[in-house]
């Protein structure tokens, strides 16, 4: 079987919160998986620097009551990136 062909398009970079050596990010993203695209999703990730001093993608994490508050409060914002289709 071969491994399938993964691209993440960044809608928009919503919120950043620095952590050692790292970053959570809240963000609108469109994964495309071998051709196809997933729609827009949001989602909360985190990051972190290799030893080589490289950022590299981290897993997907669960959001907080923080995390909440500013979807709620930007919400007019949010909700036409979610429903746009490029």
């Amino acid at each position: 079987m071969e491994p399938k062909n993964i691209e993440c398009k960044v809608v928009k970079e919503l919120m950043s919160q620095e952590s050692r050596g790292g970053a959570n990010r809240l963000r609108v993203v469109r994964w495309i998986v071998d051709g196809k695209d997933t729609g827009a999703l949001l989602e909360k990730r985190n990051f972190y620097m290799s030893k080589g001093g490289e950022e590299k993608m981290g897993k997907a994490k669960g959001l907080n009551h923080a995390d909440v508050s500013f979807i709620v409060d930007n919400w007019k914002e949010i909700e036409p990136l979610l429903s746009k289709e490029s």
